[in-house]
This record gives C-alpha cells, sequence and structure tokens, in this order.
C-alpha cells in the first residue's frame, strides 16, 4: 500500500510538472473557441524574448508562466482572430483566404478610382478631427496599387561636403555608450507607438461609416475584409518573409502656409500661432486605398508630434547613429504587432477628451531622456493606478504653465525624475477596489473617448448593434 502511494505521489508530481511546463511553453493565451495559432518562430520568439522589446526598458516586468510581450501578442492575435472571421463571414481561417488579398484590393481600387478626391479629402478630415491637427498640414493622395509610392521633395538633397570620406568619430566612453544603446531602445518605442496608433487607425473607416456607404455601400464590407487579413499575415509569416511589405509611404516636408479659404482655416492658423507665408510642416502621404492613407497619415501626425524627441541629450551625429539602429525594417514589423496594445495603454493612461494635452503629453514624453522616458513608458504599460496619478499631476501641472516641458516642472516642483513623483503619490489600490462600474450606462453622458473605446470592444466582440447606438453619441 505504502508503494502504491509513493507511486501515485511521483505521477502526480510528474503530470503537474507537465502542465506547468506546457504553460510555459503555450504562455500565449490563445481563446479556445478559435483554431487559430501563431507561426511557432514567433511564438519562441516571444516566448523567450529574442525580439526587439524583448529586453526593453519600457516594458514591465511579466510572470512565470507569461512574459509582457505575451499578454500583448495574445491579446492582439485574439482581437485579429476575431476581425478577420467577423468581416469573412467564416468560422475558420484557412490558408486560401490569404491569397484573396489582392482580388479584394482590386475590387477596392475600381470603386475608389470614381471618387479619388472625395477618399483623399475625407481621410485629411478624419485625421484633423482625431489628432487636432490643421487641414493645412495634411496632404493625402491615393494611387492604384502597385503603382510608385515615392514621394518626391522639393528640396534637392545636399551634397557630402566631405567628398563622400567618412570623419573619424569621436570615441565615446562606455557610460555614454550605454546611454545611447538606451536612446536606441526609446526610438524603437515611440516608433511603436506611432506605428501602434497607425494600425488601430486601420479601422477608423468606421467613423465616417455614412460618408463611405454614400460613394459606395460595398466599401466598408471590402475595407474590412482586407485590413483584418493584412494584420492576421503579421502573425502567421515569418519576419525573412513580411519584409518589404508595403501599400503607403508619409513624409514631413516645410512649406509656405497660405491664405486660409475660410473662417475655421483662419482660427486653425491662429491656434498654432502661424501666419500667411510662414513655414510649417506638412504631413504628405500616399497610399493605395483609404485605410492605408489614413494609416500614414497618423503616422506621420504623431512623427511630427515627436520631431523634437532627442533634443538637448544627443547631438547631431548621435541622432544619426541612434535612427540607424531603430528605425529598420524589423523594428516596423514588431511595430505592428506590439505597438497597437502600447498605444492601447498610453490612451488608458491618459483618459482625456482633451487633444490638446493628449498631443503635448506625447510630445513631451518623447523628449525625455531615455531613463525617464523608460521610467514613464514602464508605469503607462502596466495599466497601474500610479500611471493615472501621475498623468493627473501633469495635466495640473500644465494648466499653470502650458509652454512648460515635463523635465522644466521636475525642476519647478523640486521633482528629481519620474522616480520621484512615482514615489510621492501613495499605495497602489487593490484590484477589488478598481473597474467598479454600473450597470445602467448613458452614453449620451459619455466623452467621445469613452465612446470609441467602447465602439472598438463592440467591433473586436462582433456586435454591430452596439456599434451603430454608440455611432449616434460619437
Amino acid at each position: 500500500m505504502r508503494r502504491k502511494n509513493i507511486i501515485n505521489e511521483v505521477t502526480n508530481r510528474v503530470i503537474k510538472e507537465k502542465y506547468r511546463l506546457k504553460k510555459l511553453i503555450e504562455a500565449i493565451e490563445y481563446d479556445p473557441e478559435h483554431p487559430e495559432r501563431m507561426n511557432p518562430d514567433l511564438e519562441g520568439r516571444l516566448r523567450s524574448g529574442e525580439h526587439l522589446f524583448g529586453k526593453s526598458k519600457s516594458i514591465p516586468v511579466g510572470s512565470e508562466s507569461q512574459n509582457y510581450s505575451e499578454k500583448l501578442a495574445g491579446q492582439r492575435f485574439k482581437e485579429i482572430v476575431n476581425k478577420v472571421k467577423r468581416y469573412h463571414g467564416v468560422r475558420n481561417i484557412t490558408p486560401d483566404m490569404m491569397q484573396t488579398m489582392f482580388q479584394i484590393m482590386g475590387e477596392i481600387s475600381q470603386i475608389e478610382t470614381r471618387h479619388k478626391e472625395a477618399l483623399e479629402q475625407l481621410a485629411v478630415d478624419i485625421v484633423s478631427e482625431e489628432f487636432d491637427i490643421p487641414d493645412q498640414m495634411l496632404e493625402a493622395t491615393l494611387t492604384p496599387p502597385g503603382s510608385e509610392l515615392s514621394i518626391e521633395s522639393d528640396e534637392e538633397e545636399e551634397e557630402d561636403e566631405d567628398g563622400g570620406f567618412e570623419v573619424p568619430k569621436k570615441p565615446k566612453s562606455a557610460q555614454r555608450m550605454e546611454e545611447l544603446e538606451m536612446e536606441v531602445d526609446k526610438r524603437r518605442v515611440i516608433n511603436a507607438l506611432m506605428q501602434g496608433a497607425a494600425k488601430k487607425g486601420h479601422y477608423i473607416f468606421h467613423m465616417v461609416a455614412d460618408e463611405l456607404d454614400a460613394l459606395d455601400p460595398r466599401l466598408m464590407g471590402l475595407y474590412g475584409k482586407l485590413m483584418s487579413l493584412a494584420d492576421f499575415q503579421y502573425w502567421i509569416i515569418p519576419d525573412s518573409v513580411m519584409g518589404g511589405q508595403v501599400g503607403g509611404v508619409e513624409k514631413i516636408e516645410w512649406r509656405k502656409a497660405e491664405k486660409p479659404e475660410d473662417k475655421d482655416e483662419e482660427n486653425d492658423m491662429e491656434r498654432i500661432d502661424v501666419e500667411e507665408g510662414d513655414d510649417i510642416p506638412v504631413v504628405v502621404a500616399k497610399a493605395w486605398i483609404f485605410p492605408l492613407l489614413v494609416h500614414e497619415l497618423i503616422k506621420g501626425t504623431l512623427e511630427l508630434s515627436a520631431i523634437n524627441w532627442a533634443d538637448d541629450h544627443l547631438d547631431f551625429e548621435e541622432q544619426k547613429e541612434v535612427i540607424e539602429k531603430a528605425d529598420t525594417p524589423e523594428g516596423e514589423i514588431w511595430g505592428m504587432r506590439l505597438g497597437p496594445g502600447m498605444w492601447e495603454k498610453f490612451l488608458e493612461c491618459i483618459d482625456s477628451e482633451n487633444y490638446d494635452i493628449k498631443q503635448w503629453l506625447f510630445r513631451e514624453l518623447t523628449k525625455l531622456p531615455a531613463t525617464q522616458f523608460h521610467e514613464f513608458m514602464k508605469e503607462i504599460l502596466s495599466g497601474s493606478q500610479r500611471c493615472k496619478e501621475v498623468v493627473d499631476t501633469l495635466k495640473d501641472l500644465h494648466k499653470g504653465d502650458s509652454s512648460d516641458s515635463i523635465e522644466d516642472m521636475f525642476n519647478d516642483t523640486g521633482y528629481d525624475d519620474m522616480g520621484d513623483i512615482l514615489d510621492n503619490l501613495g499605495e497602489e489600490p487593490k484590484e477589488d477596489d478598481m473597474d467598479i462600474k454600473n450597470d445602467e450606462v448613458d452614453y449620451s453622458k459619455m466623452s467621445k473617448n469613452e465612446l470609441m473605446k467602447l465602439i472598438d470592444d463592440a467591433l473586436d466582440n462582433g456586435d454591430f448593434k452596439t456599434v451603430e447606438e454608440l455611432h449616434k453619441y460619437v
């Protein structure tokens, strides 16, 4: 009897250990109702942390069974699988569905050709409204799928004054090299946030459903089918094959401000303190289809917000070095995968309908030296209550002097860095005390940001009735 009990005990331990190891290996939380899985190589890299964000200083620490990147990836993959099945009306995603992407794009192109100018203006209008940027600072062009996507600039590039010879670089100390690596990490995270915002913008066409239906009622369905498959491919195709995937481009050009055509444009120019003839930055975007055009406009708008990311702590040569290391095809691919989840966490932390505050916080966040940037981002991505308290503190300080940077605020208030603010905010509330919601919801009293979050959740769940209801209040 004793021998039998020992055998049973050992057997139970072996089963438990196998189960524990299985959980460690399969740390991506898949939906049991869906058989779809990520590419095995991608799963392995997420598990081991052998990817660009695996060792990022901005990424919170996960648990033994699941690291933070796996958590972000799992949530994003579930959303995308649901979107593909909903838009295509299928129970399972099959390989031949991926082969329909060019056919769908062709159908879209045939329709868009007849409404090119209206769609270009609609793309400008929606990004202008969502990101509070004047129309004059946005330029959108739709071009047929497969056509050239380069953007010609009126400014010719200056020839290398050194005649092509590389100028010897001044040796850097080990400490400075370490600081620059943190700046590379910071730049990658900024890029991921911008890619994430632009990726979430793939489905922003739901906000202009009435306008699109008026042009052609087929567009909404076709956009959903194509963009959901485009997102899905980032999770099932290896990085080596994903390289070179493109459907749009953008760049920032400096131009002379034109005379405002109406009162709205005049107000926009006054708001950004610009007069006719002044130099202003313009986000110039070109893409094959409308959702990708919106994607590029959003990305360019955030690039414009982050244009001073290296001010006061990197010289010109160091900036070039950091950009060369951070702005890579691999970085873009991983930004497409994990960026949407990062951007969502940023918006949750900000929780403000005030676009000026959002733009200001994003801009000032990108300007922080790498150490402070990573401290702040870790709080944002963890979704902690302390993150919201930090932002509330910064909002109050911003009201006092809107021209102050976050670094100025640290000096003015006696805070040395982000850690100092965090240490003075008190204890983290218990989980049970958070997220208490009322069953009865009055949508008319909700902010646009809250409504858009509910619309996004309803879209992920395929609840089109709720989407239609919420759209009335936007």
